[in-house]
């Protein structure tokens, strides 16, 4: 080989090594990023008259595995939906509690019905009278925060929601100026590497919100869907669509249903003017879950507890006629448990009557003759007491409760839907468990086929720099030869 052929040959390694430098930074840079598939750089040999004179770097091609990045995809759908309803389940039953602490409403229930036993051997004892009605209060401020704090959850969910969607709307547009740049890459006959890159990372940004489906098209571009169908991208950004809601009340959905006492204003998630469809996975699902069935439903049997509670002292009450108050109110009205309209948001306004109240002008010494009753007697009777303990602990006290059996004590049915809303936090929290693992799994079984591995990346730069110190050995050496050769002629 002459020295200039040397010369040549170096000066290509040296191009391509740099190159090959670079496209090693990368893949180390990026081999922690979620739907990064490992890069690599093509090598074609130059041989001119049968002798090697140089190397020439080909297209950058991509690991990229559809197939695989979908498993993984969906598996990250499914847990973040799972996640997301963990969340905020443990932080509802972390105010709603176990049976056994005091701040639960199966305790706070037990603590006023133990304080109208014992008020039933001393009814006109002023102290017993006061931790009553104090008791009693506690009870409707405990129905009110666990209200609220459904209601905080879902005002959150809407939300979270709305973040969602700006999510994704933000990401189907990198996806579209992404796929743009792509098919000038390929049109100009440049690599697409990068670009099939991005959108795996957008693609995988995107699965944790909605779940997807992904169809290859014949120009090497893709169509986006949900797995139910609506198109999201197809060459164009098909944007969702929604409304925050910043003040939920506890009667209000999507639709209304004024014969139940519900009003409707909640928005949906639309694309192209219609409702979203997708099944139970992805976090904005989760939300919208949250949202618009598993709190309301929640909020369902608090209201219909709380209007049994009422009902009951109203019915147990001998000084009470129809239309008036008892013990308990519905933000100081009466309640007619038959009416459905009126139970919904019960949880939120249950109050104990004013008349009973001294700090709003009211007399302790009602809740043992009667919260009507016009004047004190002198006289002390327990019948009006033991006829409240009696209503509580009877069966027929209360009426059937979402998903209870229809003749159960106040207390036993108390007892059972925080039972059920524990347990359903308690469900949520292990599925969650199962799925975060499964979401692991998936992941490591992408990177394992298409993900970066540091190690080998340092073995090939290494390879790298010692090829790179090889050519510029042979650079010297023949630059030292021809100017060897320029002595001799400069000397001749």
């Amino acid at each position: 080989m002459s020295i200039q052929g040397a010369l040549l040959t170096s000066l290509s390694s040296l191009n391509v090594l740099g190159q090959q430098t670079n496209l090693i930074s990368n893949n180390v840079a990026n081999a922690n990023t979620p739907g990064y598939a490992e890069e690599s750089l093509s090598l074609t040999s130059l041989v001119g008259n049968g002798v090697g004179s140089g190397v020439v770097a080909g297209q950058v091609t991509s690991l990229a595995n559809s197939a695989a990045a979908a498993v993984a995809n969906q598996a990250s759908s499914s847990a973040a939906y799972s996640q997301t309803m963990s969340n905020a389940l443990s932080a509802y039953t972390s105010v709603l509690g176990q049976a056994s602490d005091t701040s639960s409403l199966s305790s706070q229930l037990s603590t006023f019905t133990n304080d109208l036993t014992s008020l039933s051997a001393t009814p006109s004892d002023g102290t017993a009278q006061s931790t009553a009605v104090n008791d009693a209060q506690s009870l409707a401020q405990t129905f009110n925060n666990l209200s609220g704090t459904i209601g905080s959850q879902r005002e959150q969910a809407d939300q979270a929601v709305a973040a969602g969607v700006a999510s994704v709307n933000n990401t189907l547009n990198q996806l579209a100026q992404n796929e743009t740049a792509r098919q000038m890459a390929a049109a100009n006959g440049q690599s697409t590497a990068d670009f099939i890159n991005q959108r795996n990372q957008l693609l995988s940004t995107l699965s944790t919100e909605l779940p997807i489906n992904v169809q290859q098209t014949g120009t090497g571009g893709i169509t986006v869907t949900t797995d139910q169908g609506t198109t999201l991208y197809d060459g164009t950004v098909h944007a969702l669509s929604f409304t925050p809601t910043a003040v939920i009340p506890a009667n209000m959905a999507v639709t209304a249903d004024l014969a139940n006492g519900i009003i409707g204003g909640l928005s949906q998630v639309t694309v192209d003017g219609q409702p979203i469809s997708m099944s139970q996975s992805g976090s904005i699902a989760a939300n919208l879950q949250l949202r618009d069935v598993t709190l309301p439903g929640f909020e369902n049997q608090l209201d219909e507890l709380a209007g049994n509670l009422i009902a009951t002292f109203q019915t147990a009450d001998p000084t009470v006629s129809a239309g008036q108050t008892g013990l308990f109110t519905a933000n100081g009205a009466a309640l007619d448990p038959t009416n459905s309209a009126s139970i919904g948001g019960l949880a939120s306004t249950i109050s104990v009557n004013s008349r009973v109240d001294p700090t709003q002008g009211g007399s302790v010494w009602r809740i043992s003759q009667g919260v009507q009753a016009a004047t004190q007697s002198t006289t002390a009777s327990n019948t009006t007491i033991i006829g409240f303990v009696d209503a509580l602990q009877s069966a027929q006290s209360a009426t059937a409760v979402g998903g209870l059996r229809s003749a159960t004590s106040l207390s036993d049915a108390v007892s059972q839907v925080s039972g059920q809303q524990q347990s359903t936090s308690t469900t949520w929290t292990g599925l969650n468990t199962s799925r975060q693992q499964q979401a692991t799994d998936a992941q490591t079984a992408l990177s394992n086929q298409v993900g970066v591995n540091v190690d080998d990346q340092m073995q090939r730069l290494l390879i790298v720099q010692q090829t790179y110190q090889a050519s510029a050995e042979v650079i010297q050496t023949a630059s030292s030869m021809l100017n060897s050769l320029l002595s001799v002629f400069q000397g001749a």
